[in-house]
């Protein structure tokens, strides 16, 4: 494969998948809540479509009620464990920042790396994550503010990376049998930081990464969460905006990056997307309508009502939106205004992106569930985006087109795939769409590297 751009693309593995209610599907397996063999096979299936990398979030609030926060296993032992049973795909396991300290996270990014023979990455979650009472299980722990998280989180990952980078050179092993010197003298250096947050003398105690510098994945939407981002992260895991907003925060976002002395073509850009794909669009949609029948009929056309102020009593969430709905009057601020009110979804959803344009509405409307969109499909759609990703039904085709528009025309650099359910749907996407983007020469065929960053092309 030539050195030309290519698309990126990341699996997110959880117990139930991701949707909050496919997992009622008669074929979804739900046993990764507790065996973990089920997201060792997601692995493999990464694996297999020569994907770039297996994502797992982290949650360290108790929250039973919470489909998709009941557990989250440990990111350490979870990527350790997956990089014993494959060989060239990448993991991004999660830490957060507020809560857990930049010696003890590099310690295991270091050993997870040599392990995996340069294989891992790092998410770094600033928020402080208050949902579901986290710090009532860190009691006496100094949790941070909602400003001041911003500054342990810039000291946090300074410190994680020189312990990674700057404590050791990677020719430390002298080996000299006959002159009684195993370790290269000098080849270790204190890196004596002293801040407001975080004092750490160093050397880390585990050699250091296989990689020359381990990818960094930012998330989050403020203005000071971004320029963090911008300093320290080569991946940017974000909303999805839409076709031409995307395109115009794409660009708005490269350029920051030019700015702040970076390369943009190794600042990648990559939005969560939740896929229901078959092998027709009609087959498509049928899964997606069965997975979501269990909301109520009142739920979703009440949802309707109170964001256009019309009486929608009577009306059955399978009818036609364009029949019911005055949609020009639909607007991103309408549906932000007026999400709340202790909907299933919502109650259930963590927010992960903003809600501050209409673009995305139009693209859904005009371009993927067609004029026949009907008010649950419609409904559906509107969680996912108002929780910071994108859903898409339809095709192999018509999802390998979306796919590629969005990336040639630099709305992104690639996805983050979200399966609604195990395990069937990233089969699907592996055998389906992967070979279809291999044709066009969107995606590749072999890796070209055992190690992530540059499998990433940020190296």
């Amino acid at each position: 494969m030539s050195s030309a751009r290519r698309l990126r693309i990341g699996l997110a593995a959880y117990g139930t998948g991701w949707d909050l209610e496919a997992w009622r599907l008669p074929g979804a397996t739900n046993s990764g809540l507790l065996d973990p063999s089920v997201i060792v096979d997601v692995a493999r299936i990464a694996e297999r479509g020569k994907l770039d990398y297996v994502f797992s979030g982290s949650a360290l609030a108790t929250e039973p009620n919470r489909l998709n926060r009941v557990f989250r296993w440990d990111n350490s032992v979870y990527a350790g464990t997956l990089a014993a049973v494959t060989e060239h795909v990448g993991f991004f396991p999660s830490y957060n920042t507020s809560f857990e300290h930049p010696y003890f996270v590099a310690r295991q990014i270091a050993t997870a790396d040599r392990f995996s023979a340069g294989r891992i990455g790092v998410n770094l979650v600033y928020g402080i994550d208050r949902e579901g009472g986290p710090a009532g299980n860190f009691g006496g722990w100094p949790l941070p503010g909602e400003q001041s998280k911003y500054d342990r989180a810039d000291e946090f990952t300074e410190v994680l990376f020189r312990l990674l980078h700057d404590s050791w050179d990677h020719d430390l092993l002298l080996d000299d049998r006959d002159g009684g010197t195993l370790i290269r003298p000098d080849s270790w250096h204190p890196i004596d930081f002293v801040g407001k947050h975080f004092q750490v003398r160093g050397p880390l105690n585990a050699p250091p990464p296989v990689q020359r510098k381990v990818p960094l994945i930012h998330v989050g939407e403020s203005a000071r969460s971004l320029e963090l981002g911008i300093r320290h992260a080569e991946v940017r895991f974000s909303p999805y905006y839409g076709f031409e907003e995307g395109k115009r925060r794409y660009q708005q976002v490269k350029q920051q990056v030019a700015e702040a002395g970076r390369d943009p073509d190794k600042f990648l850009i990559i939005p969560g997307i939740t896929f229901f794909v078959a092998g027709t669009k009609r087959e498509a949609r049928e899964k997606f309508n069965e997975a979501h029948r269990v909301q109520t009929e009142e739920v979703i056309p009440a949802y309707f009502s109170k964001v256009f102020g019309v009486d929608l009593a009577g009306v059955r969430a399978s009818s036609r939106a364009a029949d019911v709905l005055p949609l020009e009057r639909l607007s991103g601020d309408a549906l932000k205004t007026n999400r709340s009110g202790g909907l299933a979804r919502e109650a259930s959803t963590v927010k992960r992106g903003g809600l501050d344009d209409a673009h995305w509405l139009h693209d859904l409307l005009a371009k993927r569930l067609g004029e026949d969109l009907t008010l649950a499909e419609l409904y559906h759609a509107v969680q996912s985006h108002l929780h910071g990703e994108q859903i898409f039904v339809g095709d192999t085709a018509g999802f390998a087109d979306w796919l590629e528009a969005n990336f040639v025309e630099r709305v992104f650099d690639g996805i983050q795939l979200f399966p609604p359910y195990h395990r069937g749907p990233a089969d699907f996407f592996v055998d389906n769409v992967v070979p279809e983007l291999q044709r066009r020469g969107l995606f590749r065929r072999e890796y070209e590297s055992r190690l992530l960053a540059e499998n990433l092309g940020i190296a």
